[in-house]
């Protein structure tokens, strides 16, 4: 079965970002306590290259590699200057094996059909109690809870790969795009962490962060008040230690 490209609509439909959303700025926060000179750090997912540019900024020498399924990010992530790879991860990326120190995969694992092999590769590619960390939508975020118990298809979850507005009810009318971004998997707290253990990884440090990319600022206040209880948050910022 074919793979709906929905990475090239959304590229294509990107604005420019002025600041860190809030997942990326939690992320960074940890990467600050563990990273160490001249390690070496994988972006999964890198797109256009944004999160490398500030990665470097922080650990100038830091050696920092990416890779992306999409041509056109790869394209423009390579004019930037930064080491980045065309690669499929749900194929196989060819990752050089117990090389890295740290991998960051910002919002990869929900589209991805096999979050078992990616994860497989994850082990391979880092070194002995390298750093995975992973963000990711949570299924029970405290407003899906709501949603529901009221009849309403939870956020994050897409049973149409023609729109998004399928099953949403009243909130079709606040959702200003139809067209999915290819969410496939969205995960638990605990489906997350069982996944992880499973493939050896341990989680030692999670927190949550805001829907900052899709819910309306008035709320933005009370999402963020569950960032303290990352079980109810929007998204998951999960660090893994590999075993």
């Amino acid at each position: 079965m074919r793979k709906t490209d929905y990475y090239s609509y959304w590229n294509k439909a990107r604005v420019k970002k002025e600041k860190l959303l809030d997942r990326e700025s939690a992320s960074l926060k940890i990467i600050r306590k563990i990273a160490r000179a001249g390690d070496k750090m994988l972006d999964v997912g890198c797109g256009n290259g944004d999160f490398m540019l500030l990665m470097k900024k922080h650990f100038p020498k830091a050696k920092i590699e990416g890779i992306d399924i999409s041509k056109r990010e790869v394209k423009e992530a390579q004019k930037r200057k930064l080491k980045v790879k065309l690669a499929d991860i749900e194929k196989g990326a060819k990752l050089k094996a117990n090389y890295y120190d740290i991998a960051y995969a910002g919002e990869v694992i929900e589209h991805l059909y096999n979050p078992d092999f990616f994860l497989e590769q994850m082990n391979s590619c880092l070194k002995k109690n390298g750093y995975l960390f992973i963000t990711t939508p949570n299924l029970l975020a405290w407003y899906n809870r709501i949603l529901a118990l009221i009849g309403i298809q939870p956020l994050f979850l897409e049973p149409s790969t023609k729109s998004k507005l399928v099953g949403a009810g009243f909130l079709k009318r606040f959702k200003n795009e139809s067209t999915p971004v290819g969410h496939v998997r969205i995960f638990t707290f605990s489906a997350l962490e069982d996944l992880l253990k499973m493939h050896g990884f341990k989680i030692i440090e999670a927190r949550g962060a805001i829907f900052d990319e899709g819910l309306p600022k008035k709320i933005w206040l009370i999402d963020r008040f569950f960032n303290a209880f990352p079980k109810l948050a929007s998204h998951f910022v999960i660090l893994a230690e590999k075993k």
